[in-house]
Parts: C-alpha cells; sequence; structure tokens
C-alpha cells in the first residue's frame, strides 16, 4: 500500500496502470470533503452544534414547597469551585459503554447541559411512600434527555483502578453513562456531622448544604479547583473523593481504604465536598422545553437567541448592543438588513438565514428594512428587581462619593476588579475583568459625566444576563466596595 506520509513516489502525472492514482485520490477527498459540508457533516461543523446545543436554556422545576420531589429538574452547585455539575457531550470516554465526562462549570443560567433529573431507584422498594427524596435513601441523578437524543445518561462512578480513574487528579472517575449498573446509585448525607444520625430518613430541604454519596464505594462526590480544558474553556474536575478533616485517629488507614469506622459520621467534610441544589425562583423559568428545539414561529427562535446571548456571560447583552452602536454611523438608532445579520454573525449567534429573516421581519414593521436595534434588543432586557436596584443605586453613589463625579475615567480608578467573583475563582485575570468592564461601554470621552440613567441601563443589560441575585450582587459588591 502506498504511504501518503512521505514524498510521492510518482506525480500525479505518472500513469499507474490505467489512471492517474494520485490525481484520482485527490479527487476523490475533494467530492468527500464537499459532500460532507453540503450536509453538515464536517467535525468542525457537528462540533459546534453540539456545543451549541449544550448551552441552550433549560426548565427548571417550580417547587410548592420546601422540598426536593422525585423528577424535579435540577442543578447540584458545588461549594468549593462555586460551578454547576455538567456534562460534556463532545468528550467521549474511551471505554466499550457509551459514557461522556463530567465537570463543574460557571453559568449565569440552566442550560441542557447543566440540568439533572432527579430519579427514584426502582430496583428496590420505596419505604417512604411519598415523592419525596430523603436523606439516606438511594437515588438516581439522570442527565437532561435533550443532550443525548432522549437516551438515559446516569451519573456514574466506579472503584479506582490505574486505567479507570480522574484524568488529572487520578481520583475515583465520575462520568455520566447509559448503563443501568449499581454504579449510578447516590444517596444525601447532611453536611453537619453533629445532626447527620438524626437526620437519616428526613425529606431533603432545598436550602440543605447536603453531601452526595456513591452507593457501591461509600466515598462522596467531589470537585476542585483542579482546571479542566475542554471545548466550553476552563472549567474544574469532578471526581469522588472523600475530604475530610484529618484529626488524629487510627482509624485512617481504613478509611483511606473505604472501610467505614467510627470516626467517619463524626468528621467535617471540607467545602469539595459539599453541594446545593437549585431550582427555580420564578414560575417563568419551569417551561416546555420541547419549544427550546422547535423554530417554526419566532418566539420559540427569540427564546433560543436569548439563550445564546446570555450564555456569553454577565456582559452578553452588552456586547451585542455595543455591535450594533458601532454600527449606527448615522446616530440614529437604526439597522438595515445586511448589517443586522452582520452584527448578529460577529456576535457569534448560531442562526440560519431563514432564521435570521424570521426575527428580522417581526421588527421590520414597515417592510423598508430597516429596524429599530433598541427595540430588538429590549426584547431581550428584563426590568430590575427592587433588590437589584438597590445595589445599582448604591454603587452609583459610592462612585460619586468618592470620586466627585461619574466618568468613565473614575469609575477605572476606584474599581476593585481584584475581588471580582470571576478573579477570586481564576476565570479570568484581573485586567481582563478590567478591560472587558471598560469595553462595554460606549463613551469615546473618559470624562463626560455618566448619569445615573445610563448607568442604570448598563447594569439593566448585565443583569438580564444574570439569573441568580446573588451573583449579580456579588458582582456589584466586590466591584465598588459596598
Amino acid at each position: 500500500m502506498h504511504n501518503y506520509n512521505v514524498d510521492h513516489k510518482y506525480k500525479f502525472q505518472t500513469r499507474i496502470g490505467n489512471w492517474f492514482e494520485e490525481w484520482e485520490l485527490d479527487e476523490t477527498k475533494k467530492k468527500d470533503y464537499l459532500k460532507n459540508r453540503q450536509n453538515g457533516q464536517l467535525a468542525s461543523i457537528v462540533k459546534d452544534q453540539k456545543t451549541h446545543f449544550s448551552l441552550r436554556l433549560a426548565s427548571l422545576t417550580f417547587p410548592q414547597d420546601q422540598f426536593i420531589h422525585f423528577g424535579f429538574h435540577i442543578m447540584l452547585q458545588n461549594l468549593k469551585t462555586q460551578g454547576f455539575l455538567s456534562i460534556d457531550i463532545q468528550e467521549k470516554l474511551k471505554i466499550p459503554e457509551e459514557a461522556y465526562n463530567v465537570t463543574t462549570a460557571t453559568t449565569t443560567q440552566p442550560t441542557v447541559r447543566s440540568v439533572f433529573v432527579v430519579v427514584p431507584y426502582t430496583k428496590e422498594p420505596n419505604f417512604f411512600g411519598d415523592d419525596l427524596l430523603h436523606y439516606g435513601q438511594h437515588f438516581r441523578i439522570l442527565a437532561n434527555p435533550r443532550i443525548s437524543n432522549n437516551k438515559n445518561f446516569y451519573l456514574h462512578s466506579l472503584p479506582q483502578t490505574p486505567t479507570r480513574c480522574a484524568k488529572i487528579s487520578r481520583k475515583q472517575e465520575v462520568c455520566a453513562i447509559e448503563n443501568d449498573v449499581f454504579n449510578t446509585v447516590w444517596k444525601l448525607e447532611h453536611s453537619d456531622p453533629k445532626i447527620r444520625f438524626e437526620m437519616e430518613g428526613q425529606p431533603i430541604r432545598i436550602n440543605d448544604i447536603v453531601l452526595v454519596k456513591h452507593s457501591f464505594t461509600q466515598h462522596w462526590l467531589a470537585s476542585d479547583d483542579i482546571i479542566y480544558q475542554n471545548d466550553f474553556g476552563r472549567e474544574r474536575e469532578v471526581f469522588v473523593h472523600s475530604y475530610q478533616c484529618l484529626n488524629k485517629t487510627q482509624n485512617l488507614i481504613a478509611e483511606k481504604e473505604g472501610r467505614t469506622t467510627i470516626d467517619i459520621p463524626l468528621r467535617n467534610q471540607e467545602p469539595q465536598n459539599l453541594w446545593k441544589f437549585v431550582v427555580a425562583n420564578k414560575s417563568s423559568e419551569q417551561f416546555d422545553e420541547s419549544v427550546m428545539d422547535d423554530n417554526r414561529n419566532v418566539k420559540n427562535l427569540m427564546i433560543r437567541v436569548k439563550q445564546q446571548i446570555t450564555s456569553k456571560g454577565a456582559y452578553g447583552l452588552r456586547g451585542l448592543a455595543k455591535i450594533f452602536f458601532e454600527m449606527d454611523i448615522n446616530n440614529n438608532g437604526i439597522v438595515e438588513y445586511e448589517d443586522f445579520k452582520w452584527g448578529l454573525r460577529n456576535f457569534g449567534l448560531n442562526l440560519s438565514e431563514d432564521e435570521t429573516k424570521m426575527i428580522f421581519s417581526t421588527f421590520d414593521k414597515n417592510n423598508n428594512s430597516k429596524i429599530e436595534f433598541n427595540e430588538f434588543l429590549d426584547a431581550f432586557r428584563q426590568q430590575m428587581s427592587d433588590k437589584r436596584l438597590y445595589f445599582v443605586q448604591r454603587a452609583y453613589a459610592s462612585i460619586e462619593q468618592r470620586a466627585g463625579k461619574v466618568t468613565l475615567d473614575a469609575m477605572g480608578r476606584t474599581i476593585n476588579v481584584k475581588e471580582h467573583p470571576d478573579v477570586l475563582k481564576g476565570y479570568k485575570t484581573e485586567r481582563q475583568v478590567f478591560q472587558e468592564f471598560l469595553s462595554n461601554w460606549n463613551k469615546a470621552q473618559p470624562d463626560k459625566v455618566i448619569s445615573f440613567q445610563e448607568f442604570g441601563e448598563f447594569y439593566q443589560d448585565v443583569s438580564s444576563s444574570i439569573l441568580q441575585d446573588e451573583t449579580f450582587e456579588a458582582i456589584l459588591k466586590k466591584s465598588w466596595n459596598l
């Protein structure tokens, strides 16, 4: 067989038998490439499609009481990394079963990859006789079925071996797997060792801080500040490992081997093992997810666009607004279709030509191929709650008090990027946070006074991209030393 990794023995003009071997091979490769590109089957296209699909908006359950029920769509947040448990459908593990890697990732909203379903373990009877999840009760954590064409992928782990372990830390591996085995069964324990025994059998409250124990190996689910680089960025590795306070004891060797000792229930756990449930704060956050994959009407399409905008981070909507402002050379707030199309593409929105036209025609009320881009942006802006507005008012007053007047230059001198949540978690450098903040202000003159209305509109755009009040408040408090 000819080795194509070395210099050709024959030039393509050289006839071998009755055909030109090299020329025929190149033509075949070209035809295959064009066919795959036309059918959307190129590896790069498939990869981008999977990434965008994984980041689509997903529904959380809006609770009717204070307890976790089976069937709840939830997110699991780790207290050490502050990231959310997420499945990476791009990274398939090299094992006989179909399985995918799991990490903790920062996100401003629930996505297909970060929302899981609490399901019962049906191979044993439910002694509690209700649909509540209880401490010590076996259950499973099911990945959102949308991520895998309605296949059932469960959170899975198995004993650590030299060939099956976490990629970086080499601890006990965690993945999402389709197999229906006992290694996909978990149970919850209370985080406080003083009341852990008393809480056994009690229903799980939504605000409880919990330990997620792997039923087979009797160790806890964990995540640490171990950088795991994948197609979604810098995320944190997830594995099974018990982080406990190392008080002096003769039972440490037995505990390291996974055996239960009398000391274990009395030990405090480190933040790597601590998790909390996240559910919907508002009824509007629970919805029919089928609309997210149906682009036959503009309403569903706009929901998908909003999800893509907010997936860009806190400055997602502000960044799109900046692109349109820069296109508006006449300062009249109007963009034509071609500018609108390329503005969305430059921002990174994954829309087809027909989808872009559908959105544009919705806002083109005069049918003159022009729209007011602020009207389009207003469709994604949300009114700030009184609580969020209070912190915006405090931030503006704080800058004004320290600098005398609020300008871009004054904000650049007073902002505290060292305490920004993204810097503290290691996701961005101080310089990146500082430059990102300044670049999203549409101000040519650094010394021009910024009114409270302008300041409020800026943070309204930021607020629209952030789901949790705690995250929004933390950004303002840390940035402006409130």
